[in-house]
């Protein structure tokens, strides 16, 4: 509570000693006659304020010390700097959290990224016509939901299997993505790839993988328990890269 009670002691110097601190910044603007050239004045006032503020802080505390029983000034003055400590820790923290936690498309170097996919289907399950055609991807997130695009020029053909690229730009930082993929009216398949936050832009080719659930079109009921058609694999490459 001690703690507590310096940190708003603090505070309120700080906000008093900001106000003070504004006021002369102005006045010496004002009687000293500094240009407002590229800003020169306002900063002039800015940082007379902050000075202000940091002095102020100071007396609060000073204030708050003098104000303990006979004797705990030094431990009243103590729980303030803790106080304070603490509250500039949460800040940082919760700055950091939001920087970092939040969705926000990802950088690499100050580059976002691509996520680039291979869908891997047998050529007797594949609908007719071209992939582009029968095939919508989308990489969910909590806010998001970017769809893929299909690079039909890159089909190509693997044994029994075709390869189908897509690509996805830009990658979004989340905790979790699911890839949905919708095959014509028949099925859709959805895929959680044990992808990192921010996935290592330099790995290779993830393992190939099968979808964790398949589902019909909503309001269709199948005649037959559906079966996965695809395999899906993925890596992560910044804008310009190889």
């Amino acid at each position: 509570m001690r703690g507590i009670m310096g940190v708003l002691w603090t505070l309120g110097g700080a906000v008093a000693g900001l106000v003070v601190g504004l006021l002369v910044g102005m006045a010496i603007v004002k009687l000293g006659n500094v240009t407002s050239r590229e800003g020169a004045a306002g900063y002039a006032v800015v940082a007379v304020g902050i000075i202000g503020a940091m002095l102020g802080a100071l007396v609060g505390i000073v204030l708050y010390a003098r104000s303990a029983p006979a004797g705990q000034g030094t431990s009243f003055a103590g729980s303030t700097v803790l106080g304070i400590v603490a509250l500039v820790a949460a800040i940082a923290f919760g700055i950091w959290g939001f920087l970092n936690l939040r969705e926000a498309p990802i950088e690499y170097d100050g580059a976002q990224a691509n996520l680039e996919l291979e869908l891997r289907v047998r050529t007797s399950d594949a609908p007719e016509g071209s992939p582009s055609s029968w095939l919508d991807i989308e990489v969910q997130t909590a806010n998001t939901r970017p769809v893929g695009t299909v690079l039909t020029s890159s089909i190509r053909s693997d044994g029994d299997h075709l390869i189908i690229p897509v690509v996805q730009g830009p990658l979004y930082r989340s905790g979790q993505r699911v890839i949905v993929v919708r095959v014509a009216d028949k099925q859709v398949e959805a895929f959680i790839p044990k992808m990192k936050r921010t996935p290592n832009p330099k790995a290779d080719w993830s393992e190939w993988e099968r979808p964790r659930a398949v589902d019909p079109p909503y309001g269709v009921t199948p005649p037959a328990p559906l079966k996965s058609m695809i395999e899906l694999r993925y890596r992560v490459r910044p804008y310009g890269s190889e």
